[in-house]
C-alpha cells in the first residue's frame, strides 16, 4: 500500500513540475513579444510627431 501511495505522490509531483515548466516557457515567449509591441507603438507615435513638424 505504501508503495502505491509513493508512486501516486511522485506522479502528482511530476505532473506539477511539467506544468510549471510549460507555463514558464510560454511566459518567456509571450513577454518579449509584448515589450516589442510597446516599443513599436512608441516609435510609431514618435514618427507621427516628427512627420507633423
Amino acid at each position: 500500500m505504501e508503495i502505491i501511495f509513493m508512486f501516486v505522490a511522485g506522479f502528482i509531483v511530476f505532473l506539477i513540475a511539467i506544468i510549471a515548466i510549460f507555463r514558464s516557457a510560454v511566459f518567456r515567449m509571450k513577454e518579449p513579444a509584448k515589450q516589442n509591441e510597446e516599443r513599436i507603438s512608441r516609435l510609431e507615435k514618435r514618427l507621427e510627431k516628427l512627420e507633423n513638424k
